[in-house]
């Protein structure tokens, strides 16, 4: 197991739903917005209680991205279901953080992460984000 390859199924999964989210209307609209909001917050959860707690070992600092977690969840925890506006800005600011990750920080990590490091923060991830779910 991979954890980027885990964080990413996640990261495309919520763009999935999104283009969904956007086709959508009525009751269907309303499911894919509750299961955004459900996604992104456990996603945000299992990042911090995983990947980002070895950030410095990457020569990285997480403080920024868990600074756009807390954004994106104080954005999620004001969205109702049937706030477009609030569900659509939760979610871009959710990608936009996704692609920042995906570009600038996982070139650094997958050159000084092991595969027993990967998977075993994988494993942190998966268990996490069942525990935040």
């Amino acid at each position: 197991m991979d954890v980027l390859a885990q964080i990413k199924a996640d990261h495309d999964n919520v763009k999935s739903l999104f283009a969904k989210y956007k086709a959508a209307s009525g009751s269907e609209k309303t499911s894919l917005a509750q299961t955004l909001i459900s996604e992104m917050k456990a996603h945000s959860a299992a990042e911090d209680a995983s990947i980002y707690a070895d950030y410095a070992k990457f020569g990285l600092n997480a403080a920024s991205n868990k600074q756009e977690h807390a954004e994106i969840n104080k954005l999620v925890a004001g969205a109702s279901a049937s706030d477009d506006a609030a569900v659509t800005k939760a979610v871009t600011t959710f990608i936009s953080h996704s692609d920042e990750e995906e570009s600038q920080q996982w070139p650094t990590i997958k050159a000084k992460l092991s595969a027993g490091e990967s998977e075993a923060l994988a494993k942190q991830f998966v268990n996490a984000k069942k525990s935040a779910a």
